[in-house]
């Protein structure tokens, strides 16, 4: 593995293209990968103690990985002993910290070598708690990794940690827009990352993530064990996109109260789940909350006068023309006429219909 450094130059130039279009990620690692002469890229992170998973990786790499998991080397991996030297150093050459007897003798490498694969080179691009490591697989046979190319290495992570940076800071801004558009909506929304950790929550959820219903270590947790395995579960799948393309429902008891409905999505591609802040959210429906459209909403919603807004509100609750009368001091031929107008603005011509109508409405 030798890298060139004018294409190396070029492919480090698409990084930025890709932070704003996703999209692009996969064909700039590929890039880089062939700049640096590598027979392929994937970026690891650890899955749990002692197990890896790949997040992202050249088309090159599809059976290596492959087998890497079908085989159990992600809970396994021998390369694992190089993420103390790789913390330190933010890029390391495996061939520096591996004896010739161990790339002879040791079952993974032997794995590696029926996959064509040899040495290669590992670099930390960990931002924050995410840890993440960009590797460059070498072909089999080929020379090993030069010290020569450590600066090279060495501008390759530091731009990407950049773009890290930048994307998750561009993503982070649009999720607090959403969460902010949630909140005016009066809808409870709960964020998270690729692992199902809590990301952000608006006001509204807040509000309703008390007592046994919390977040605890960026975790939802529910009032009993069943329903929060339940949550997990249906948020995985929501995160890994495995499900019919139907948004799954759960719901979540309450002591003294109606369950509350909690409905998962999953936005963005997968390919830019490696650099996002969240890919997943739940939104969640609090079916003992009242009604509490505003006149001022509807008046402008639907072009009433502050009257007609005002008693619109008052039939949709269930109350008919003689009880709007009589209980708010107006002549019940007048509650008829707004009635008569609210129906003719609203498009709807029973009580009914106008109350399902206002009961769509979050704002």
């Amino acid at each position: 593995m030798r890298v060139t450094a004018e294409p190396l130059s070029q492919a480090l130039d698409q990084i930025q293209a890709a932070v704003f279009e996703p999209s692009l990620w996969l064909s700039t690692i590929d890039a880089i990968s062939r700049a640096s002469g590598a027979l392929g890229v994937n970026i690891m992170e650890p899955a749990g103690r002692g197990t890896f998973g790949a997040t992202l990786n050249t088309e090159d790499l599809q059976g290596l990985l492959d087998g890497y998991v079908r085989d159990g080397w992600d809970a396994r991996d021998f390369r694992a002993r190089l993420l103390p030297p790789l913390h330190r150093a933010g890029v390391v050459l495996e061939a520096d910290f591996t004896s010739r007897e161990q790339f002879d003798r040791e079952e993974y490498y032997k794995f590696l070598r029926k996959h064509g694969v040899g040495d290669c080179v590992i670099m930390d691009i960990s931002s924050g708690k995410d840890e993440l490591y960009f590797v460059l697989q070498n072909r089999k046979g080929d020379d090993t990794p030069s010290a020569e190319d450590m600066p090279h290495f060495h501008v390759i992570r530091n731009r990407l940690l950049t773009a890290m940076q930048l994307a998750r800071h561009i993503e982070a801004s649009k999720i607090m827009g959403m969460a902010a558009a949630f909140e005016t909506s009066n809808i409870a929304c709960i964020f998270f990352d690729r692992k199902g950790r809590v990301t952000v929550t608006n006001a509204k959820a807040d509000a309703l993530l008390t007592g046994d219903l919390r977040i605890s270590r960026g975790e939802v947790r529910a009032a009993s064990a069943a329903e929060t395995v339940r949550f997990h579960r249906e948020l995985k799948i929501a995160i890994q996109g495995s499900g019919s393309g139907t948004l799954s429902a759960i719901r979540l008891s309450r002591p003294g109260k109606r369950p509350l409905i909690v409905r998962f999505e999953r936005f963005g591609a997968p390919l830019a789940d490696v650099l996002s802040h969240s890919c997943a959210m739940a939104l969640i429906e609090d079916p003992d909350e009242e009604m509490r459209l505003k006149p001022e909403t509807l008046a402008a919603l639907f072009d009433l006068t502050p009257a007609e807004a005002r008693v619109s509100l008052l039939v949709a609750s269930g109350l008919s023309a003689v009880d709007i009368a009589s209980q708010h001091g107006i002549g019940y031929e007048t509650v008829r006429s707004h009635i008569r107008s609210i129906f003719q603005k609203t498009g709807t011509g029973r009580q009914s219909e106008l109350s399902a109508l206002f009961g769509k409405i979050r704002l």
